[in-house]
C-alpha cells in the first residue's frame, strides 16, 4: 500500500484502518509524505477517541503526536492548529489535565488562530481565546507563578477581545488574586452594565466589605439565574449575612437553601447546618416579605454600579 492510498482512506472515513496502515508503512520508511499522514491518521484517532471517552487511549495519542510534530510539514500551522484543539479536548475530558505544558504551541498560534469564526450560525471565540478559556478557567485555585507564565498569552486575548466577557472577568479575577480589590471592583462594575450573568453578581460580592451591597448583589444573583438548583449556595450566603441583623430573613433564606437542597438531592454543607441550629428558633418572613427584598436589591444594586 501507498501512502496517498492510506489517504483516500482517510477521506473515506475509515480512520482505524487508514491508521493501521499508516502505522505499517511508518515502520519501514519514514520521509515527509508518509510523516505527514502518519501525523493526520494519528490526529483523525485521536479524535475518534476523544469523541467515544476513550480518555487513556486518546492521551496516549496526543502524546504521538507531540512526538511526530517536529518531522511533519507544517507551513500553514495547521498541525500546529491540531495539536491545541486536541490539547483543549484532552482538558475537557481529564481534570488538571497540564494544558499549560502546551505554552510552545500556543505560542505559535497565527494571527488567523486570533479570528473569531461562525459555526452553526453561531459566533464562536476563535482558537487563541478558547485557549485562555482553558488556561485561566480555575484561576481562584492558581497562584502568581501561574499568571506569570499565561500573562503574554492573555495580554493578547485582551487585546484582540478588549469587551469580551470572559475576558473582562479573567480580568478582574487576575486583580482580586494579585491583591488588586479596587481594579477588580472597577472592572466587575463595568461586567455588569454589559451582562447579568447570576455568577457575576455573587463574585464581585466577594469582594465588598459592606454587608448591604453583598445582600443586594447576592439577591440579584438569585434573581438573574433561572436554575434554582444553582440558587441553593447564594441563599446561604444570604442567611449568614443576614443572621446576625436580619434574623427572620436569615431564616427564609436558610430555608430555601435546605429545600432546595433536598428537592435536587444535593449534599448540605456543614456551615448549613451549624447555622440552622443558631435559627432554630426564628420564625421566618413570608415569602412575599422576602420578595420586597429582591424587589429593592435592583435599585441597591444600581446604586453599586453608578
Amino acid at each position: 500500500m501507498e501512502v496517498r492510498e492510506v489517504f483516500a482512506m482517510r477521506k473515506e472515513g475509515h480512520y482505524e484502518e487508514a491508521y493501521r496502515a499508516i502505522m505499517q508503512l511508518y515502520a519501514i520508511h519514514r520521509g515527509p509524505h508518509t510523516n505527514l499522514c502518519m501525523f493526520w491518521c494519528t490526529n483523525d484517532l485521536f479524535k475518534l477517541r476523544a469523541k467515544e471517552k476513550r480518555t487513556a487511549e486518546a492521551r496516549r495519542l496526543l502524546l504521538q503526536l507531540v512526538r511526530l510534530y517536529p518531522q511533519t510539514p507544517d507551513r500553514i500551522g495547521q498541525g500546529n492548529r491540531a495539536i491545541i484543539n486536541a490539547a483543549l479536548a484532552m482538558d475537557r475530558l481529564v481534570d488538571d489535565f497540564n494544558l499549560i505544558y502546551f505554552m510552545p504551541w500556543f505560542n505559535r498560534m497565527t494571527d488567523a488562530d486570533w479570528q473569531p469564526y461562525m459555526a452553526g450560525g453561531h459566533k464562536v471565540p476563535s482558537l487563541g481565546q478558547q485557549v485562555v478559556n482553558h488556561l485561566l478557567k480555575d484561576l481562584s485555585k492558581r497562584d502568581a507563578a501561574y499568571i506569570d507564565q499565561i500573562a503574554d498569552l492573555f495580554r493578547k486575548a485582551f487585546e484582540k477581545a478588549p469587551y469580551y466577557k470572559g475576558n473582562l472577568r479573567h480580568l478582574a479575577q487576575m486583580h482580586s488574586l494579585v491583591g488588586h480589590t479596587d481594579k477588580a471592583v472597577d472592572a466587575y462594575k463595568l461586567l455588569l452594565k454589559r451582562h447579568h450573568d447570576s455568577y457575576l453578581y455573587a463574585e464581585l460580592a466577594k469582594l465588598l466589605t459592606d454587608n448591604t451591597q453583598k445582600i443586594a448583589l447576592y439577591c440579584q444573583a438569585i434573581v438573574h439565574q433561572w436554575r434554582e438548583e444553582y440558587t441553593a449556595k447564594y441563599h446561604l450566603e444570604l442567611a449568614w449575612l443576614m443572621h446576625a441583623t436580619l434574623p427572620r430573613r436569615a431564616a427564609f433564606e436558610l430555608a430555601r437553601y435546605m429545600d432546595i437542597k433536598q428537592r435536587y438531592n444535593q449534599r448540605v454543607v456543614p456551615s448549613a447546618l451549624r447555622l440552622q441550629t443558631i435559627l432554630k428558633e426564628v420564625t421566618p418572613v413570608s415569602s412575599s416579605e422576602e420578595q420586597t427584598l429582591y424587589e429593592r436589591s435592583e435599585k441597591a444594586v444600581e446604586r453599586i454600579l453608578a
